[in-house]
């Protein structure tokens, strides 16, 4: 996870401290402790559900992120468990910091990066390459488009642009209420935030609600088994491992989503034990 999530790019996180006041050289590695931490008792302390590190209200923290959470620090030392408020806008992984902040520039939010990272990292949906040329600067706000939200409609109505951003922009969009360290907020540029939208279908007030929707679609479970075969084996699923890759997804849907079930499944699956023949031109 560290290296699917791209955690360790926390450890030179480099938000600007004048405009985000919260900003520290404590923030990185905080967010990865937390991420890790709660992944840790997802699979291993507690063989739990995997899908409910995207709805769940539990998490570590210390005074640091406790801090930018704008919660009470549940210890005065070091990281201690807490459960976030009912009625808070922040659930899950993508609620953290190490999400939001790795997802974002270091001056500004990106709903284009947060957005594909929803897509690729947990749906494995193919967001295709912008084509060679195209101007992918965001307008300045202004008084016509003070918000995220107006901007990236520069890119919706582009036929060349819409054809990546209509795919990650609306849905990197319902994070806008979280600042590019994670920080709530409800105005941008004096002007309600809207962080609706909809997940393939699915209708969303906020990101609580895009993590309730990402929770059941799918392609969560089967994006997570192709990853894990991916890592297992050394090589992307291959010709002839389709029908090995479903069936593991399968098992994983049929077991509850517990991964260390999921894991022992797969080391003990043919597509992981046995090798093909090796080809006549290597030595």
């Amino acid at each position: 996870f560290t290296d699917l999530y791209q955690l360790y790019r926390l450890d030179t996180l480099a938000q600007d401290p004048t405009l985000f006041t919260h900003m520290s050289p404590e923030v990185g590695p905080s967010a990865r402790e937390e991420t890790l931490a709660g992944l840790e008792a997802n699979i291993f302390d507690n063989n739990d559900d995997y899908r409910e590190i995207f709805t769940t209200r539990k998490t570590t923290l210390n005074r640091t992120l406790a801090a930018i959470y704008n919660v009470p620090a549940p210890s005065r030392e070091g990281f201690a468990w807490t459960e976030l408020p009912k009625d808070s806008k922040r659930v899950g992984l993508l609620g953290q910091t190490s999400f939001l902040a790795l997802n974002s520039h270091p001056v500004s939010t990106s709903a284009t990066l947060r957005g594909m990272f929803v897509r690729e990292v947990l749906l494995c949906h193919r967001v295709p390459p912008p084509p060679s040329g195209v101007d992918a600067s965001i307008p300045e706000p202004s008084s016509d488009a003070p918000t995220l939200r107006d901007r990236v409609k520069v890119h919706l109505e582009d036929d060349f642009c819409a054809s990546c951003h209509v795919i990650t922009d609306p849905v990197g969009l319902s994070f806008e209420q979280f600042d590019a360290i994670g920080r709530i907020r409800t105005h941008e540029h004096n002007t309600r935030i809207d962080p609706s939208g909809d997940l393939d279908g699915i209708p969303f007030s906020d990101a609580r609600g895009l993590s309730e929707a990402l929770r059941d679609h799918e392609d969560l479970g089967p994006c997570l088994v192709e990853y894990l075969h991916t890592y297992a084996t050394g090589h992307e699923v291959a010709p002839g491992e389709e029908e090995a890759a479903e069936w593991l997804s399968e098992e994983f849907d049929a077991d509850r989503f517990r991964i260390r079930k999921l894991l022992k499944t797969m080391v003990m699956n043919p597509s992981f034990r046995k090798t093909s023949p090796v080809s006549d031109v290597l030595p």
